[in-house]
């Protein structure tokens, strides 16, 4: 399991290190969390973020998170120096696809996703009160939902020349087409 803020500095750098996109929002940071952790028991096998999400107003938060940023309201948020090493490759090509699956939706849309009315931050939410929202809730709501689409890559294996050298994680080209000195 990870850092809540760890995993939160891995989305601002993805997304701040994207010309097309617009910089993080507190609000949609949370939000993304919240996906992320909710589609995690089932891609993952367990839970990424190690805190507890709280039914605030706008949906989950995680209160570190929200306070670590909130002095940028509703601006985004600057990248910050961050240790990839404190995620394993498995939980970053995760987030890699929780961000792809989310990113094109608006921030409002996010929100309203997270307040489905059955779902485990309506069943915990009470007005003015920060209740915590039980993983295990998270869990078991999200477990028969596919909400975290796996890559695809646009062209088939075959249509790829060269290989990718399993242990330096690099693409291989056959000699004749390696134009490097």
């Amino acid at each position: 399991m990870a850092k809540a803020i760890d995993v939160a500095k891995f989305f601002i750098e993805l997304v701040n290190n994207n010309p097309n996109e617009d910089l993080m929002t507190n609000l949609r940071l949370n939000k993304l969390l919240y996906f992320a952790q909710a589609a995690s028991f089932k891609k993952l096998g367990y839970p990424l973020i190690e805190e507890s999400f709280e039914a605030w107003q706008f949906g989950p938060v995680l209160p570190e998170v929200y306070e670590t940023y909130k002095h940028f309201g509703r601006n985004g948020i600057q990248s910050e120096p961050f240790d990839r090493s404190k995620l394993n490759r498995k939980e970053q090509l995760f987030l890699i696809d929780v961000l792809r699956t989310y990113n094109a939706i608006s921030t409002s849309a996010l929100v309203k996703m997270s307040h489905e009315s059955d779902g485990p931050w309506s069943k915990s939410y009470k007005f003015n009160k920060h209740e915590i929202i039980a993983n295990e809730a998270i869990k078991s709501y999200f477990k028969d939902k596919n909400i975290v689409e796996d890559f695809k890559p646009v062209f088939a294996k075959s249509q790829f020349i060269g290989h990718r050298d399993t242990i330096d994680d690099v693409l291989i080209l056959p000699k004749d087409m390696d134009y490097a000195e």
